[in-house]
């Protein structure tokens, strides 16, 4: 079949077919594609992405490829591929082509570059989450200013008991005061209906952990230096914060284990119907006396991964927990967040 007409497209464009094995294989990839991989067209005919490119990243694209040609439908999928010195993230589309009979013909793909979109969605998150900590403040600060104030009240009310009038303008003093209170008071409430009506509830999304746990590990280890085992679950819940969470903890991991390898095991349970625990538990060195409900003490020590979760955490209404595990060594991080799972396989990926 002839897809020249492809080549006209500025985004990749590809072509799945399926080999003896009835994997999908790539049958063609249009000039936009292969300029973009730094292949010719005849180093990817025939090919499967991870024959193709090295890399976890590879098996991260063909797991999704897999999946669509399986089910036969369309489908739709974000990925992230290590360009050079650059990480970029793509958006990829595939649309099912059919025979008569039903039977899968092809999968026609394209690709998008949403790298820029991805960082702008995880800098408002922890952009929000910075705010939503100064209006908890300024919210606090207001509450507690109310008692001082309505004291103010009080005593211009008590000063006006039995008060006799000279005509000498204590009275309208007294007055002032009772006025400035209400209105400080007016301004206190409208202050502290603004900053809870701001506070919107989190967005819940149906998050697959799987490929979720695929994109981050490609981006923290591509040279597959650490092991890491993660479960195949899919849970409702904030999406972007569990990208954010997830990817702090492990880059935190992986960071202090200095030059060597380490395990890292991520794990997710339910805590009761209305929110889940996301757990990251490292067989590193973990972190000296630290004691089970205190981790922001120890965020400026241990990066700014850590400092950023805890902030963010707390915005979404969750808690964070670091811990000693009494088995072994290391650091287990327990995030409590609003959500719940949706579907658990029982495997585990381990990769690494």
């Amino acid at each position: 079949m002839d897809y020249s007409i492809y080549d006209f497209v500025d985004a990749p464009v590809f072509v799945l077919v399926a080999d003896r094995d009835d994997r999908p294989v790539f049958d063609f990839m249009n000039m936009a594609g292969c300029r973009l991989l730094g292949v010719e067209l005849s180093d990817v005919v025939g090919k499967a992405v991870h024959e193709m490119l090295d890399g976890r990243a590879a098996f991260a694209v063909y797991r999704q490829q897999l999946k669509a040609w399986k089910s036969g439908q369309n489908a739709e999928f974000e990925t992230a591929l290590p360009m050079g010195d650059a990480m970029m993230w793509f958006r990829t589309s595939l649309v099912a082509s059919h025979a008569e009979d039903g039977s899968l013909l092809r999968m026609v793909g394209t690709s998008h570059d949403i790298s820029s979109e991805r960082a702008l969605e995880q800098q408002e998150a922890m952009t929000a989450a910075a705010t939503r900590e100064i209006e908890d403040l300024v919210c606090l600060a207001a509450h507690d200013l109310r008692s001082p104030i309505s004291n103010l009240k009080s005593l211009a009310y008590l000063m006006r008991t039995d008060f006799v009038d000279h005509g000498d303008g204590k009275l309208e003093l007294i007055n002032m005061i009772d006025d400035l209170a209400d209105k400080s008071l007016s301004i206190i409430a409208e202050t502290m209906s603004h900053v809870m009506a701001k506070s919107a509830p989190p967005s819940f999304d149906t998050v697959d952990l799987g490929p979720v746990c695929d994109d981050i590990v490609v981006l923290l280890d591509p040279l597959r230096q650490h092991s890491v085992t993660y479960p195949r679950i899919t849970v409702e819940a904030d999406l972007t914060a569990v990208q954010i969470i997830l990817r702090n903890l492990l880059d935190n991991a992986f960071k202090h284990a200095g030059d060597g390898a380490i395990r890292v095991d991520v794990a997710v349970s339910q805590v009761n119907a209305r929110r889940l625990c996301l757990s990251v538990r490292d067989h590193g060195r973990g972190f000296e006396a630290v004691p089970s409900d205190d981790a922001e003490a120890h965020s400026s020590d241990h990066g700014y991964g850590l400092v950023g979760v805890t902030r963010l955490v707390k915005a979404r209404g969750g808690t964070i927990r670091l811990g000693n595990p009494a088995d072994g060594t290391g650091t287990d991080i327990r995030v409590e967040l609003p959500g719940r799972i949706l579907h658990a396989d029982q495997a585990l990926v381990h990769v690494g």
